[in-house]
């Protein structure tokens, strides 16, 4: 299957690696370069390093927006499938229309809870018992399409961000690659979310790790755990 994949962070990575391995990855959509390090320096996205080694005939495209010249481009590419994993951007539906297979979007969080940036870190602030991936059918509302593999991971009260993101890393390239296969044989099985169950999560500031040392043990054990 011809694949246009969208990711930017390391935690997308091994499914950038899975579909490379199985599909014709024919474009690879990241964030632009950002400050980095101690000089700010401008880096490409760990996404962006890896599939100019992986794939160095494959464009690498980083557009600020996905305007009428972006939407060009990827149509040019004639991709059947797109494929998401933390991109940090909504599509639109002209984007999304240029995918005769429509999209899929791995997130690290049993939606439809935890819809949003920050999956990982708010299962944890939260003590939530157990976590998981979902790979989703890309909508135009946030994380709210029809979900084809959830498997759940339960929690003991230890896992730190760090830990949990390598982990949704690797399961999330294996959910994916099950998924993209059983697309092909025309075995998927799309199951709609619950939207009376959906909780949200913002994107992490700084300000967000100051401890309240009033607070209770728990949750200042939590706080630290999510921000590690």
């Amino acid at each position: 299957m011809r694949i246009l994949f969208a990711g930017s962070p390391d935690i997308a990575v091994p499914s950038l690696e899975a579909m490379a391995a199985a599909h014709e990855v024919v474009g690879v959509l990241t964030n632009p370069p950002a400050p980095s390090g101690r000089g700010l320096a401008l880096a490409p996205t760990p996404v962006a390093r890896r599939a100019s080694e992986l794939l160095p005939d494959v464009p690498i495209l980083s557009p600020a927006r996905l305007g009428p010249e972006e939407r060009g481009i990827v149509a040019a590419l004639r991709p059947e499938l797109l494929v998401v994993y933390a991109y940090g951007k909504l599509f639109g539906p002209r984007f999304l229309a240029l995918f005769p297979r429509g999209g899929l979007n791995v997130h690290p969080s049993l939606l439809p809870r935890w819809r949003g940036c920050a999956p990982i870190p708010y299962a944890i602030l939260h003590r939530d018992e157990r976590t998981g991936i979902s790979v989703q059918r890309v909508a135009l509302q946030m994380d709210s399409g029809d979900i084809l593999g959830r498997p759940e991971l339960p929690l003991t009260g230890e896992e730190t961000t760090g830990a949990l993101s390598e982990w949704a890393a690797l399961e999330g390239s294996r959910l994916l690659a099950s998924v993209v296969a059983d697309m092909e044989a025309g075995r998927e099985n799309a199951v709609p979310q619950d939207p009376a169950g959906a909780t949200y999560c913002s994107a992490i500031s700084k300000e967000d790790g100051l401890i309240d040392w009033s607070a209770a043990a728990l949750d200042i054990h939590a706080k630290l755990r999510a921000f590690t």
